[in-house]
């Protein structure tokens, strides 16, 4: 069957491969000896050597801060050592399978490739010569997913840093950037794919909560942008994101504590508070209304009641069915007014009123 073999096991060359190095050819000419010395076992794991020693590069080339960024809630070991002198070094405090799915989730893996190391991973630890399984590895299985990663890893470019979300967006953690530079981004942001937008988004809601500067006021500058192309899962995963902030203030872990705030700001600033959920929605109504009513409540409180409307009409008129008694009747004393009139505030409150009819 070696006439049959895929070019990933017969002729494992740079040259063949011009993504590879010699790291991953040294290991895909081992798992070719294994396989013609009858360890098709052994020689699968040399395959998945030679995987993930490129698939650590490519993740490099596209970015480490957005690799990072993709895999901060996933379990597992996953910090990366930026002093290592070798690739093997700054990669050993990262599970294997936690790279698989970061990569995955930036599009620098193709899903097919994932799938093939998923299948690999799997044989590792329940059909190799370290375990005792009735599922042994076959010559055929080593065939048919190295013909799948050399399709969809071995023979893919390496990622070009000067068109990914890491390439255009490295100068925003290192200074202010001016009006200009900023439209240029935009620019950028608006040629972006959905893969691209879904990294950015993530990458840029990660620089907001963190608040330092200049990287909070420029990725503020950004959001936007980045708002209107994203889909409402990402949007809902901001509000997520204010929620679990409300009921975990030790899961904040920016210096001043200030990320649940900054999150706010930044959903009232693109009109997306209705992506909070329900429960977190409701505090912030009922808040802003109690303010409301203790303006209301005061003599000659008018002018405190139009700031005290103008603090909850940010949020938009998007109340949760489990506020909606608190916060309406507040609306409506405010709206009917009094024997000495109303205020100005029926005004602000106005959109209120409209999603009603």
């Amino acid at each position: 069957m070696s006439d049959n073999l895929p070019i990933l096991l017969s002729s494992p060359t740079t040259t063949n491969f011009p993504a590879s190095v010699i790291t991953e050819i040294e290991f895909l000419s081992q798992a070719r000896r294994l396989l013609d010395a009858g360890f098709p076992d052994h020689s699968l794991l040399d395959l998945w050597n030679a995987a993930v020693h490129n698939l650590r590069r490519r993740v490099e080339a596209y970015g480490l801060a957005l690799f990072e960024s993709a895999i901060k809630d996933d379990a597992g070991r996953k910090k990366y050592d930026k002093d290592g002198e070798t690739i093997n070094e700054r990669w050993s405090g990262v599970d294997d399978m936690t790279l698989i799915n970061g990569a995955t989730k930036l599009g620098v893996l193709h899903k097919k490739a994932g799938k093939s190391l998923e299948m690999i991973n799997w044989m590792r630890n329940h059909a190799s010569p370290a375990h005792a399984s009735d599922s042994k590895v076959e010559v055929e299985d080593v065939y048919a997913l190295a013909l799948m990663l050399q399709k969809n890893l071995f023979e893919a470019e390496m990622p070009d840093p000067g068109h990914s979300p890491s390439g255009l967006f490295e100068p925003i953690k290192k200074s202010e950037l001016t009006t200009e530079k900023i439209d240029i981004l935009k620019d950028q942001i608006r040629a972006f794919k959905q893969g691209d937008i879904r990294i950015t988004f993530g990458f840029l809601l990660d620089l907001i909560t963190k608040g330092e500067t200049p990287a909070h006021g420029n990725s503020i500058n950004l959001f936007p942008e980045v708002w209107e192309k994203s889909n409402d899962d990402l949007k809902k995963s901001a509000g997520q994101r204010y929620h679990s902030y409300l009921l975990d203030p030790d899961s904040d872990t920016s210096e001043d504590k200030g990320a649940k705030i900054r999150i706010l700001e930044t959903l009232v600033k693109v009109n997306g508070v209705r992506f909070i959920p329900d429960a977190a929605r409701a505090s912030l109504y009922r808040h802003a209304v109690k303010k409301l009513a203790q303006a209301k409540d005061t003599s000659y409180g008018w002018v405190n009641e139009e700031k005290s409307a103008v603090a909850l009409a940010q949020f938009g008129p998007h109340v949760p069915s489990i506020a909606f008694e608190d916060v309406y009747q507040e609306i409506l004393t405010v709206w009917v007014g009094n024997y000495w009139g109303r205020s100005s505030a029926h005004v602000t409150l106005k959109p209120f009123i409209d999603v009603l009819r």
